[in-house]
C-alpha cells in the first residue's frame, strides 16, 4: 500500500512539473507598475520570446518555470516599462563621442583649453567640439574666433553650441567652405562685427561649412555608438526617438540591429529631402523588433538660447530682431501636403517661437482637417501664444516636450521674451490639457541624458542641481504619474508604438526598468537618489 502510494505521489508531481510551461524570464517578489490603461499593479511578470505573456501575483508562479539564473527575485524593488526618450538624437550623441565635449565649461578661455587638450590625440584633419553654452559664461556675450585663429592657423575647427543651432568656426574653416564677408543664407545668419566675420554663424549658416568635415569611419562610429547605447541602458532608456536622419543613416542604423551590433530599440523621423520622400512613397512604414520609420521631422526656427527661434514680438535683449524661420512658408505646406497625399508617415516639426508654433499649427490644421489619428507632432513647443494653445486640440497636433529645457531655460528666457510673455512658455500642464497626453524627452545631447532628470524637471520644475532655486513656472509642472506616463505609455503612443512599447501588458515587448524607489511616492530628494539597478530590453539583461 505504501509502495502504491508513493507511486501516485510521484506521478503527481511529475505530472504537476511537466504541465508548467517553460519560459525565458520570470520576475517575482517585486514592485511592478504596469503602467496599462488601469494603473494595475503587480508583484510578477514572466517574459518568453522577448514578450510579457503573464502579468500578476505569486499564483501564476504555478504556471511557469524555467531555470534559476532567469528566475530572478525583484527583492521588493519597483518595475517599470521600459523608458522612452520621445525625442533624441542618439546618431549624432555618438558621433559627439569623437570630437571634444564642451559641455558645462564656464567661459571660452575654457572652451580653448580643453580644446587644446583634445587636439594632441585627435588624428582628424578636422577639429570639432559640441557643448559650449554662453548662458553658463560670465560674459555672456557671444565669442569671436581670433584666439581659435592663433591657435590653430591651419587646422579647420568647427565647435557647435549646445543646441545644435550655432557654431563658431575658425578662418581655415570659413576659407575652406567659401565663406566671407558677403556670403548670404536664407534661414541662417553670418555674424559680423565691424564688417568682418566673427567665426559664429547662426542656424542653417551652420550647414554651409558642416558639410565639408570629414566624416569619421566606420568602425570608430559602430563603436562610439554601441557605447551610447551602453550608456542608455544604463539609465533605463530602452527605446529612442532619433529626431532627424537621411534615410542612408536609418538604414544603417537598421542594419546594425539586424545584425545585434545595436538592440536599442530606435523611432527614426527621416530628414524631408527627395531620397527620403521616395523611400517613405515606394516602401512605405518600416517596422521590426528594433527599428521603425514612420514620420519626417522639418524644422520651422532655431533655438532661444542663439536667438534664431521665430517670435511674434522681437527680442527683449536684441533690437528689432525676431529670429527667423529656416524656410518658407510655401515649403512647410508643400512637404505636408506631399506627406499627408502619398505617404502615411508622420510630420514631425521643431517649433520653438510663438510665431513658428502658430505657422506649423495652421498649415497642420490645413491638411489634419479637424480631430485626427494621424499623431503629427510639434517638437518642443516651447513658446506658444496663449490664444493658440487651442490649435493642438482643434487638429490632434502632439506637443513632444523636453522637460529638462524647461529648467536649464529658466534663469535666462525672461531676458529673450520678457517678463509680460511668459505665460505660454514651457506650458506643459496647458499643453497636457489640449489632448490628453503629452510624450516626454531630452533633446540629447542638448540637455544630459538621464530619464530621472527628465521626471524631477517636469514634477518639480527644477534641475538636478538647482539647490534651493525656486521653481520655474511650477504652475505648469505634471503630477508623478503624468510625467512617468510622458515617458512610457505616451510617448510610445507618439512614435506609434504603443501597441509594443510603453506599458507591461501581455503580448508587449519586455522592456523594463528596475529602480529602489517608487517614482509616484518618493519625495523630491528621493528622485535624484534613485539607483538603476536592471535594465531589459526584449527580455534580456542589459544592464546589471
Amino acid at each position: 500500500m505504501r509502495l502504491i502510494l508513493s507511486i501516485v505521489i510521484f506521478i503527481s508531481i511529475a505530472c504537476t512539473s511537466n504541465s508548467k510551461k517553460k519560459v525565458e524570464l520570470i520576475l517575482f517578489n517585486g514592485h511592478v507598475v504596469t503602467m496599462d490603461d488601469s494603473l494595475t499593479f503587480a508583484t510578477v511578470v514572466i517574459v518568453d520570446k522577448g514578450k510579457v505573456i503573464a502579468v500578476g501575483d505569486s499564483s501564476i508562479l504555478k504556471k511557469y518555470d524555467c531555470l534559476d539564473p532567469n528566475k530572478i527575485d525583484l527583492q521588493n524593488n519597483f518595475l517599470y516599462p521600459g523608458f522612452i526618450d520621445a525625442h533624441c538624437h542618439f546618431y549624432g550623441y555618438a558621433k559627439t563621442l569623437l570630437s571634444c565635449n564642451l559641455v558645462g565649461t564656464k567661459s571660452w578661455e575654457e572652451v580653448l583649453q580643453k580644446l587644446d587638450t583634445f587636439n594632441i590625440n585627435s588624428h582628424s584633419s578636422w577639429l570639432t567640439g559640441r557643448g559650449w553654452d554662453q548662458n553658463d559664461w560670465i560674459n555672456t556675450a557671444f565669442p569671436s574666433n581670433d584666439l581659435l585663429n592663433k591657435m590653430f592657423p591651419n587646422k579647420p575647427v568647427v565647435l557647435k553650441r549646445i543646441d545644435g543651432h550655432a557654431a563658431i568656426c575658425n578662418q581655415k574653416a570659413l576659407s575652406l567652405a567659401g565663406i566671407n564677408e558677403l556670403t548670404k543664407v536664407n534661414g541662417g545668419e553670418l555674424m559680423l562685427k565691424n564688417g568682418k566675420l566673427t567665426g559664429l554663424l547662426i542656424d542653417n549658416a551652420v550647414d554651409l561649412v558642416e558639410k565639408f568635415v570629414s566624416i569619421p569611419s566606420n568602425s570608430d562610429l559602430i563603436n562610439s555608438l554601441k557605447l551610447a547605447e551602453k550608456e542608455c541602458y544604463s539609465l533605463g532608456l530602452t527605446t529612442l526617438a532619433d529626431a532627424g536622419l537621411d534615410i542612408e543613416t536609418c538604414l544603417f542604423l537598421d542594419s546594425l540591429g539586424q545584425t545585434n551590433t545595436l538592440n536599442i530599440y530606435l523611432y527614426m523621423m527621416l530628414n524631408p529631402n527627395d531620397k527620403g520622400l521616395k523611400y517613405a512613397q515606394t516602401k512605405g512604414i518600416l517596422e521590426n523588433n528594433h527599428s521603425k520609420i514612420c514620420s519626417f521631422k522639418l524644422f520651422a526656427d532655431g533655438a532661444l538660447g542663439s536667438r534664431g527661434a521665430k517670435l511674434k514680438q522681437p527680442y527683449c535683449d536684441r533690437e528689432n530682431h525676431n529670429g527667423m524661420l529656416l524656410n518658407t512658408p510655401y515649403y512647410f505646406d508643400k512637404w505636408c501636403s506631399d506627406i499627408s497625399s502619398t505617404t502615411k508617415y508622420q510630420v514631425n516639426t521643431h517649433c520653438i517661437g510663438d510665431s513658428a508654433n502658430y505657422l506649423i499649427a495652421k498649415v497642420y490644421g490645413k491638411y489634419l482637417k479637424g480631430k485626427n489619428d494621424k499623431r503629427w507632432r510639434i517638437e518642443h513647443a516651447q513658446i506658444i501664444d496663449m490664444n493658440d494653445m487651442n490649435l493642438f486640440s482643434n487638429y490632434s497636433i502632439i506637443p513632444s516636450v523636453q522637460p529638462t529645457h524647461a529648467t536649464s531655460d529658466g534663469p535666462w528666457v525672461k531676458d529673450r521674451i520678457c517678463e509680460n510673455r511668459m505665460h505660454g512658455a514651457y506650458a506643459y500642464h496647458s499643453l497636457l490639457s489640449q489632448n490628453g497626453y503629452l510624450p516626454l524627452g531630452t533633446d540629447f545631447p542638448v540637455e544630459y541624458l538621464n530619464p530621472l532628470f527628465t521626471f524631477y524637471s517636469a514634477v518639480y520644475r527644477k534641475n538636478a542641481n538647482d539647490g534651493d532655486m525656486l521653481p520655474f513656472l511650477l504652475n505648469e509642472k505634471l503630477t508623478p504619474i503624468e510625467a512617468l506616463k510622458g515617458m512610457t505609455i505616451w510617448a510610445a503612443k507618439a512614435c506609434r508604438l504603443e501597441h509594443r512599447k510603453g506599458s507591461i501588458e501581455i503580448g508587449k515587448d519586455a522592456d523594463f526598468v528596475l529602480l529602489d524607489q517608487n517614482l509616484l511616492e518618493c519625495s523630491q530628494n528621493q528622485v535624484l537618489k534613485s539607483k538603476i539597478l536592471k535594465t531589459y530590453s526584449a527580455g534580456r539583461p542589459k544592464f546589471n
